[in-house]
C-alpha cells in the first residue's frame, strides 16, 4: 500500500516548540526525498491530482455537491456559503460550520431568500454550511474561496469579471434581505454572530476527472471525496488515527488521506507516528507527505529502506521551509 497523506493547512499553527517536536513527522522528512514548491490551494492541488481543469475557478461546487448527495448534471454550479460579515462589511469574520447553524435557522433563513428571489434564483442549503445554486449558462465571473479572504478587508476578494456586478448586486440584495431576519436577531441575543451575506466561489461544471490517481481517498474535505465519486474511486470517511485507517486498508493499493491538520501532539500521536511505524514494519510500501502552508508546500516521499538512512538526521521542522 502507498500512502499520499495531504495536510492542507500544516504550516499555519506556529512550529512546535523544541519541547514538543514531531520526531516521527521529522524522521520522515529527513529520510526520504524532498521537493520544495511554492504553496498551493487545496482546491488547485485536489482538482490538478484528479485531472479536473480549472474554468473560471477551480469547479469546487459541482463535486461538493456530489459529495453532499446532490445531482449536478450538466448545469453550472456554484457555492454560496452563510458568512458573517464584519462591522464595515470589511472583512470576512465567520464562514460555514465555525456559525453553528440548526437545520431549523438554514430552513428559515434559505426560505426568505428564495420566497424574494422565486425560480430566478434558488438556494439549496444540502448542508447548514454548505449552500448552492445553479444557472442555465457559465457566468463570465472569478471568485475568492472564503477561506482566503476571512479576516482580510473583503474589497478585493469579490467577485471579478465582466458578470461581477450581477453577484455584487445579489449579494448586496441578500444583505438587506438577512438584516434583523428574526432568525439572526435571536442570534444576537444569545450572542451569536449573525448570518448576514452569503459568499459566492466555487463556480462550474461538473466534468468526469481525467485520471484515477488513487484506488482509494479518505478525507473529510468534500471536495476530495466528490472528485473520488466522480473519478469511480472508493470514498470513505477519514477515521480517527493512521491505526485504525490502516486496519481497513487493502495491502495494496494507492490511498490518499486528506487531513485538516490537528493540534500537533495530536498529528505525532494519531498519525505521524502511526505511519513511521506501519513503513517500519512493511505495512506500507510508500508514504508521501504533502505539507501545504502559506508561503510553501513541502512534498517528501519516503520508503521503507530510507529509513536505514541512519546519518540523515533529524531537523526542527521549521528547518525543512528554509
Amino acid at each position: 500500500m502507498h500512502c499520499t497523506l495531504f495536510i492542507p493547512n500544516f504550516f499555519l499553527e506556529e512550529s512546535p516548540s523544541s519541547e514538543n517536536r514531531l520526531a516521527a513527522a521529522e524522521t520522515l522528512i529527513a529520510r526520504g526525498r524532498r521537493k520544495h514548491k511554492a504553496s498551493i490551494a487545496r482546491e488547485a492541488w485536489l482538482c490538478e491530482r484528479f485531472g479536473a481543469t480549472k474554468q473560471r475557478d477551480w469547479p469546487v461546487a459541482p463535486y461538493t455537491l456530489l459529495a453532499d448527495g446532490g445531482v449536478p448534471g450538466g448545469a453550472f454550479w456554484m457555492r454560496a456559503d452563510p458568512v458573517h460579515l464584519s462591522v464595515g462589511r470589511d472583512s470576512l469574520g465567520f464562514e460555514g460550520a465555525a456559525l453553528d447553524l440548526s437545520r431549523s435557522e438554514v430552513d428559515a433563513l434559505a426560505g426568505t431568500l428564495n420566497r424574494h428571489f422565486g425560480e430566478t434564483l434558488v438556494f439549496r442549503p444540502l448542508l447548514p454550511e454548505r449552500w448552492y445554486f445553479s444557472l442555465p449558462e457559465a457566468p463570465e465571473v472569478a471568485t475568492t474561496p472564503p477561506w482566503a479572504a476571512r479576516g482580510t478587508a473583503i474589497g478585493d476578494k469579490l467577485p471579478s469579471g465582466a458578470d461581477a456586478m450581477r453577484f455584487r448586486a445579489l449579494m448586496n440584495e441578500v444583505q438587506m434581505l438577512l438584516h434583523e431576519h428574526p432568525v439572526n436577531t435571536e442570534r444576537e441575543a444569545r450572542g451569536a454572530p449573525a448570518v448576514n451575506s452569503v459568499w459566492f466561489w466555487g463556480g462550474g461544471i461538473l466534468d468526469v476527472p481525467g485520471a484515477q490517481p488513487f484506488s482509494i481517498v479518505l478525507a473529510e474535505d468534500p471536495l476530495a471525496r466528490g472528485l473520488a465519486l466522480a473519478a469511480g474511486i472508493s470514498g470513505r470517511q477519514l477515521p480517527g488515527n493512521a491505526g485504525t485507517m490502516l486496519a481497513a486498508l487493502p495491502a495494496k493499493g494507492v490511498a490518499l488521506i486528506v487531513l485538516d491538520s490537528p493540534s500537533s501532539a495530536a498529528l505525532e500521536r494519531d498519525w505521524f507516528g502511526p505511519l513511521l511505524a506501519a513503513l517500519e514494519r512493511g505495512r506500507i510500501g510508500m508514504l508521501s507527505l504533502v505539507l501545504a502552508g502559506r508561503d510553501s508546500l513541502l512534498e517528501v516521499e519516503t520508503v521503507r529502506s530510507d529509513l536505514r538512512y541512519f546519518w540523515r538526521t533529524r531537523k526542527p521542522l521549521v528547518s525543512y521551509l528554509a
